[in-house]
């Protein structure tokens, strides 16, 4: 019969495995609870500052179990340092630290008196245009954004973050990829750290050989990980719950980290990673359309002053709000309909590539 703490860590799993699901592989596209999990949700707790809450609840909550459990094992151990514990003070201050600087900084703010000081990116004619903001009324500069959120014009606008309930552009990108690494590292750090004192455990009562002796009938009997996962479930479920939570966050965070740091260096934001991917995908579209017009003399080809075919540039300026997952619902860009023929400039011929 099962023990009442691996009930509660079969329980947590099962809500964790779930949730992974619906929030990760799941297509909220096509799936109800994935768009309810990744938009609905996220659109709802950024309006209220709701993922703050939660972001204290998960870490300070899985803290006070490694304070409480995780060291408590760290002292029984022979196989971690008890410097450990000393190190995880400091991961622990410098994880609030990092939560609440990068929270605190603001991305900037395009202003009438501003516009000077973040007016640094030429338009491409594409993405971005040389117009008025339709909120604010002034000069849009590129690759501004304004945050309905923060109620600020946003230079080089990156995402809005819910779990710093900040904006994310120009002044504070630096912090948030701080913000990042660190939670990372912790993670990363943490797993390792209580996956040593369960192995420990386990070398020091043998749980890991292959044999065992079973004293009501004197045969030997073979050990699977099963029985030493059970055992650990029973004996540590509160550090095994963590465990599994660290590791997990681990590997999103760690995908999250290198998404950030290949956009940066490819000098593009969340914003327009996402916007060039719609564009790409009405393109793609659209140009079927014209291809099938043109095949039954519906249209004319346009061509360039070169005399080359060019294609579409219908695009939508609308914007929409885009968290760390990507826009919180459907861009104008896909299903845009098209009423004429664009040019698109030479410049980006080679972005939008269709297969014959």
């Amino acid at each position: 019969m099962l023990s009442s703490g691996a009930i509660q860590f079969i329980t947590f799993s099962l809500i964790f495995v779930s949730l992974t699901y619906a929030c990760i592989i799941a297509d909220p596209r096509t799936s109800n609870i994935a768009r309810f999990c990744t938009r609905s949700i996220p659109s709802f707790l950024l309006k209220q500052g709701g993922l703050q809450i939660v972001y204290l609840v998960i870490v300070l909550g899985s803290w006070s179990i490694i304070f409480t459990y995780g060291y408590k094992a760290i002292d029984n151990s022979n196989h971690i340092h008890s410097h450990h514990k000393n190190a995880g003070y400091l991961v622990f201050a410098l994880c609030m630290t990092s939560w609440r600087y990068a929270s605190s900084k603001s991305p900037g703010n395009v202003t009438a008196r501003t516009i000077p000081l973040f007016d640094h990116y030429e338009y491409d004619n594409l993405l971005y245009t040389n117009r008025i903001c339709p909120t604010l009324q002034i000069r849009k500069v590129a690759r501004s954004k304004f945050d309905r959120y923060t109620k600020a014009h946003v230079p080089r606008f990156d995402h809005f973050c819910g779990w710093l309930n900040q904006a994310i552009g120009e002044q504070n990108y630096r912090w948030f990829l701080l913000f990042l690494m660190v939670h990372f590292l912790m993670c990363v750090y943490g797993s390792w750290a209580m996956a040593a004192v369960l192995h420990g455990d386990a070398v020091d009562k043998k749980l890991l050989d292959p044999t065992f002796l079973n004293a009501d009938n004197d045969t030997d009997l073979k050990i699977d990980y099963i029985a030493v996962l059970r055992y650990f479930c029973k004996e540590y479920p509160q550090i095994m719950c963590v465990l599994l939570l660290m590791t997990v966050v681990s590997v999103i965070l760690g995908i999250f980290l290198c998404f950030h740091l290949y956009i940066t260096a490819q000098n593009m934001t969340t914003n327009e990673f996402f916007k060039w991917r719609q564009v790409k995908q009405w393109h793609k579209k659209e140009t079927q359309k014209i291809q099938l017009a043109l095949k039954y003399g519906k249209v004319k080809s346009v061509f360039n002053g070169n005399g080359a075919k060019s294609g579409l540039r219908h695009l939508s300026n609308s914007d929409v709000d885009v968290a760390c997952t990507g826009p919180l619902k459907k861009s104008q860009f896909q299903g845009a309909p098209i009423t004429r023929i664009y040019l698109i400039p030479d410049q980006y011929q080679n972005i939008f590539t269709t297969k014959a």
